[in-house]
């Protein structure tokens, strides 16, 4: 028996040419093979399978042993001679299927045990070569064979079937949302318009009680005048008879002397007689007690009489007071009806509005919650600028397509459905590790690995730089190209990784890790931002250990003294907002409540990624704010300044910060300007903004106190 080399399958489909059954993987049609797809490149002759029992090791052991005796000479001994079992091999035949099928599925890249077409198809080619080979079982292994891809057939079909009612469960849910939410919003509208028309009715009875009450006030006043007006009359009405009074006694006492001036002339002319006199004097009484019993009854029938005009006026202010009061309350009590008609229907309103509640808390509880879909912005190369564009006027069953072909093509736009990059040529403006004229295999680097990679370049130019005797580091893009061809001595493969790493950094900008090595990979950052950041944690983590070693080596440290520490290592007197912030994130992260002891190194820990937890993340954002806060402070000193000179900003810089070094302002000029520090004397004025932009990317942080 003997089994020729196998092909491996990576390099292409090997079963194009045939036709037949196929199977679907990632979007394409892939065609079974034939059963004597395997003849080609296995020679064996029938009847000489090998026997193997179950008990038999996969190992090969010789029939000999070497063993060194005292006087230290080799000496070999038979295994049988030293009591060893005989170990049966197994047979060439199984152990070559064995090896063929472990080669297939590490060429196919599906060496993990989980459910794939890929390792279905290796299996079934190892399976259709058994049944080629074993004659006389080859009917019962051909209908297993049939049964099986009967019942994939028929599992197939059932999802294709079931994929149809999943839509329409989504659309239905949508449909019922939409629903659900234009009740809301009319009920929300009706209720607004009902508020607004009852606040209006409201007003109107408010405006008509003050009405009414102005009104009334109005009777009161006009009565009180009217009664004030009637007693002056009543005043001028006696004040008149007391006038007319003392008139007819004038009258009267003017008669009387004329009477008895004339009585006098008479009698001196003749005597008169007394008897006359008499009865003249009685007449006169009678006529004076006459004249006063009609002056009293005139005074009792008319005391109380007031101006017919007067009389006329008050009444006509009167009936018009009392048809504006009918008015009024004519006019309220319609208000008032519709005032409870609108009570009623506002109680039938609300009872509506708890019913849709509840009919809608139902239906939250039995269908999904519906996804915020603005947070993938953060995670689409693009931004939300391009989410933006993807999204727009989808609904969320093709926002799930949109999504998934984004995490397929790794987040890029141009890399969509691309297996190669387009060679960016080899002129001195391409970096090194990119420099190629074909084109580059597109390896999709997934995020994970991007970060391993870039963990295990920062540990490799740590010890790299740390031998270098000059005390500088070398330039990235130089040393991630030698860290290639150190790790692949293939050139294609120092390109290709090149390439894909590019991309990687690209697609996965907006994480820490991997955007602050793609802007160091080209230069847009100084490297220094990343041992600083190192330097500080590390920092961190000694002060607290310290701390600790000083209060016993217990492991933990207590709120006060966690916040102490963090204090005294990042100088935060006066700042608590800080402290409270990074002292809450610390709790978060462990979980546990501002009274427990706090595990510190528990909060240093990250993981696969490189991401670390809410702890160190409120700490970069701690030194982010004051990196920010420092380059406002010199950018106030600037002012207007526009272009920006290297004077300009070594005055800005130092008044800022009195307590830098000489040294220290160069090293930030020479980022600043784009130049070394010998060349600081030759740079001309850039706009103030290009400064700026420079001077976030680098390793700018105060030297002395604010």
């Amino acid at each position: 028996m003997a089994l020729a080399k196998l092909p491996p399958l990576s390099g292409g489909n090997r079963f194009n040419s045939f036709d037949g059954p196929s199977y679907r993987l990632n979007g394409k049609e892939h065609p079974l093979p034939p059963p004597n797809a395997l003849k080609p490149y296995v020679d064996i002759k029938a009847g000489e399978l090998d026997t193997w029992p179950a008990h038999a090791s996969s190992q090969s052991v010789t029939a000999a042993s070497a063993v060194l005796t005292k006087n230290k000479s080799l000496v070999l001994v038979k295994d049988e001679d030293m009591g060893k079992a005989q170990i049966v091999p197994k047979p060439r035949f199984l152990e070559q299927l064995e090896n063929f099928l472990k080669k297939e599925l590490r060429a196919l890249g599906v060496v993990d045990v989980q459910p794939s077409d890929l390792r279905l198809q290796a299996h079934r080619e190892v399976f259709e070569y058994l049944i080629e080979d074993f004659k006389t079982y080859k009917p019962l292994l051909s209908a297993i064979k049939n049964e099986y891809e009967m019942m994939l057939g028929y599992q197939r079909q059932q999802i294709r079937q079931l994929e149809p009612l999943k839509q329409m469960l989504v659309t239905v849910s949508e449909q019922c949302e939409h629903k659900i939410m234009a009740l809301r919003e009319e009920e929300r509208e009706e209720m607004t318009s009902l508020k607004k028309v009852n606040r209006e009715l409201h007003s109107r009875i408010s405006g008509l009680l003050n009405q009414q009450e102005d009104l009334k006030e109005q009777v009161s006043r006009l009565q009180t005048k009217l009664e004030e007006e009637y007693h002056k009359y009543r005043e001028e009405c006696d004040a008149r008879k007391l006038l007319v009074a003392d008139i007819n006694d004038l009258r009267y006492q003017q008669e009387d002397y004329l009477a008895s001036k004339n009585a006098a002339i008479l009698n001196q002319d003749t005597e008169e007689d007394p008897v006359i006199l008499k009865i003249a004097l009685q007449k006169s009484r009678e006529a004076e007690k006459s004249a006063t019993q009609r002056l009293n009854e005139m005074v009792a029938n008319y005391g109380d009489v007031i101006p017919r005009r007067d009389f006329e006026q008050l009444q006509g202010k009167f009936k018009e007071l009392e048809d504006k009061y009918e008015t009024s309350l004519q006019d309220f009590r319609k208000l008032q009806a519709e005032h409870n008609a609108l009570l009623d229907i506002q109680k039938q309103v609300v009872q509506k509005r708890d019913e849709f509640y509840i009919e809608l808390e139902t239906l939250k509880r039995s269908s999904t919650p519906r996804p915020n879909w603005e947070k993938c912005s953060d995670y689409v190369q693009g931004g939300a600028t391009r989410w933006q564009q993807l999204s727009e006027g989808k609904r969320s069953n093709e926002l799930v397509d949109v999504l998934l072909q984004e995490i397929q093509s790794g987040g890029t736009g141009d890399t969509v459905g691309t297996d190669y990059f387009d060679p960016l040529g080899t002129g001195p403006e391409v970096p090194i590790y990119l420099r190629t004229t074909e084109p580059v295999r597109n390896r999709r680097l997934s995020k994970r690995d991007a970060v391993l990679l870039i963990r295990d370049v920062w540990k490799s130019k740590s010890a790299k730089d740390a031998e270098r005797t000059d005390g500088k580091r070398q330039n990235m893009g130089e040393f991630f190209y030698e860290y290639l061809k150190a790790r692949f001595p293939i050139e294609q493969l120092v390109i290709e990784w090149g390439y894909n790493m590019d991309d990687a950094c690209l697609r996965y900008a907006h994480d820490d890790v991997i955007g602050l090595f793609g802007r160091i990979l080209t230069e847009k950052a100084d490297e220094e931002i990343y041992h600083s950041q190192v330097s500080s944690l590390y920092g961190l983590q000694t002060h607290m250990l310290k701390f600790d070693v000083s209060q016993g080596n217990v492991g933990t440290l207590s709120p006060d003294d966690f916040k102490k520490c963090l204090a005294e290592f990042f100088q935060l007197s006066g700042d608590e907002q800080s402290l409270t912030d990074m002292f809450k994130a610390a709790t978060i992260e462990l979980e546990i409540s501002d009274e427990v002891p706090i595990e510190y190194k528990s909060l240093f820990m990250e993981d696969d990624e490189g991401k670390t937890g809410p702890f160190l993340e409120e700490v970069k954002k701690f030194q982010q704010a004051r990196k920010d806060e420092y380059l406002n402070d010199i950018k106030e000193q600037l002012g207007n300044t526009d272009p920006v000179s290297l004077d300009d900003l070594r005055r800005a810089i130092s008044i800022t910060d009195p307590e830098i070094t000489n040294e220290k302002v160069l090293d930030y000029l020479a980022w600043a300007f784009n130049t070394t520090k010998d060349g600081l004397k030759d740079v001309n004025p850039l706009d103030q903004a290009a400064i700026f932009e420079r001077l976030q990317n680098g390793n700018i942080l105060r030297v002395g106190k604010k």
